[in-house]
């Protein structure tokens, strides 16, 4: 994806447990849009719009996010939702 942009949001959000190489060891519950419209060209130069939804849309807002030198904990509502990755491992293995 070339250029990438989204044109549009959802105005309904989910939030969800995020982490990020950029700062490892860390996760956080982050609010972000269900669906989005994105635009981008590809290494061909053909101009793409496309509906991403659910996973992929999550995927799509956190990359795109980095292009303005953004990363998960920006978008977190509350820093009490922020854990490490032991704690998340615990709180998964408590659920099952």
């Amino acid at each position: 994806m070339i250029n990438p942009e989204i044109i549009w949001r959802s105005s309904d959000t989910a939030k969800g447990w995020e982490g990020c190489l950029s700062i490892p060891g860390l996760r956080g519950q982050v609010p972000r849009h269900r669906r989005i419209g994105v635009r981008y060209l590809t290494r061909q130069g053909e101009q793409v719009e496309e509906e991403l939804d659910g996973f992929l849309a999550r995927v799509f807002q956190h990359e795109f996010n980095h292009t303005a030198g953004l990363v998960f904990v920006n978008r977190m509502e509350s820093t009490r939702e922020l854990v490490t990755e032991k704690e998340i491992l615990r709180l998964i293995c408590r659920a099952e």
